[in-house]
């Protein structure tokens, strides 16, 4: 965003390729993937100092974040999140009982060619890109001459092993749901085979196929018409769509996690690390080079440019970018709840000599830094119109 300061040239760090790895696409079937040019025969390259620095970031700001959560949960000062009861109570109970966090992902700008690396925002509610940063990422590895910087098999692998062990006395038998996108299947069946890797028996159901007895546990229904009981729901599932649209199920579920009936992955408390409420109170109360200046009064930032989200926003969806002299610069539509809006610092993203930007995220699982994913737009804001953009690491 030439107006708010960016520079004029950095280095180009766009790979031209020759293709993209049809096979892996094909095993796997991920045509889909191909839709709109999300894939396409381009990658980027970033040197390994600098995915150490995003490494650093990364454990810096989740020590934060676990800090500032075991502070709220001491002090039971939910108010500023605007949850209702029976969700604050599932938030307690994961935190203080230490429900695995699987899978999560944090969302940077800048760190590439001496920009500042900026936390945008944590989805630490089960973010997807699993296919593309593992399967994809692995099939351009060679066409691109080098390794990405990508350990999500190996750590996930671990923390399911970790979570068989922690919990002895429950059986290991996991069901997964989504809404039933093909997207959202994709990425969970990666998660549902690597804990069968672990020895957990695993199946899959769209969430009305899942039968929520609130006295009894958590039962698929199988083709013959009986149930099966499962111990571990692994949901693809937000948490804000279970809070705020579905209260019958918030109320079956915090009669079954409060009575041990049933282990969500990932916990209540991710919600907490979701909202940007959150982020507010922490600029608030740490100091830290990777977080943004975060508000909740707009006039915070008078002649800088500062950006709008919702509180609980996915997607890229409801933002707003203003300019230093408070002008809309870049805004994506949105039917999310703006009266518990928040206002950030804006933050340069790298652009490359086409003029396109990239967001690189970090993953985290359970609690470790575990592999990189790029996403690529035209626009300042990144969202379900970009493309996935596969890297390699220089030394």
């Amino acid at each position: 965003m030439e107006a708010v300061g960016l520079r004029s040239h950095m280095e180009d760090r766009l790979i031209e390729l020759s293709g993209i790895p049809d096979k892996e696409i094909e095993q796997h079937d991920l045509e889909f993937l191909l839709e709109d040019e999300y894939i396409v025969p381009e990658g980027i390259f970033v040197y390994s100092h600098e995915v150490e620095e995003f490494k650093k970031a990364h454990d810096e700001v989740y020590k934060i974040f676990q800090e500032e959560l075991d502070s709220i949960v001491r002090s039971r000062d939910f108010k500023f999140l605007n949850l209702p009861t029976q969700m604050i109570d599932l938030i307690i109970h994961s935190v203080e009982n230490k429900h695995l966090h699987l899978l999560g992902r944090f969302d940077f700008a800048g760190g590439i060619d001496d920009l500042p690396i900026k936390l945008l925002e944590f989805n630490a509610d089960m973010p997807t890109l699993l296919p593309e940063s593992i399967i994809i990422q692995n099939g351009f590895n060679p066409l691109m001459g080098g390794q990405a910087y990508c350990d999500l098999v190996k750590r996930l692998e671990v923390a399911f092993n970790w979570l068989a062990i922690a919990e002895p006395n429950r059986d290991k038998v996991m069901l997964g749901t989504t809404f039933g996108h093909k997207e959202d299947i994709t990425n969970l069946d990666i998660l549902l085979n690597l804990a069968q890797n672990e020895g957990f028996e695993t199946y899959y159901g769209d969430l009305p196929q899942v039968e929520f007895s609130r006295n009894e546990g958590v039962f698929l229904e199988t083709e013959d018409q009986s149930y099966i009981n499962v111990e571990y729901l692994l949901k693809l599932i937000p948490w804000e769509f279970i809070c705020f649209e579905e209260p019958d199920l918030l109320a079956d579920l915090h009669n079954l996690v409060l009575n041990d009936l049933i282990y969500l992955i990932n916990p209540a408390y991710t919600m907490v690390y979701q909202s940007k409420a959150f982020l507010v109170r922490l600029a608030e109360r740490y100091r830290s080079n990777y977080l943004l200046q975060s508000s909740h009064d707009a006039n915070r930032f008078r002649n800088m440019p500062y950006v709008k989200k919702a509180n609980y926003g996915r997607l890229g969806e409801s933002i707003t970018i203003y300019n230093s002299q408070g002008n809309v610069t870049e805004q994506t539509d949105g039917d999310l709840d703006m009266d518990n809006c928040i206002y950030q610092e804006f933050a340069l993203l790298y652009k490359d000599t086409y003029g396109e930007y990239y967001q690189p995220g970090i993953y985290n699982v359970n609690g470790s830094a575990a592999g990189m994913s790029f996403r690529r737009s035209e626009k300042m804001i990144i969202d379900d119109d970009c493309q996935f953009v596969p890297h390699i690491i220089k030394a």
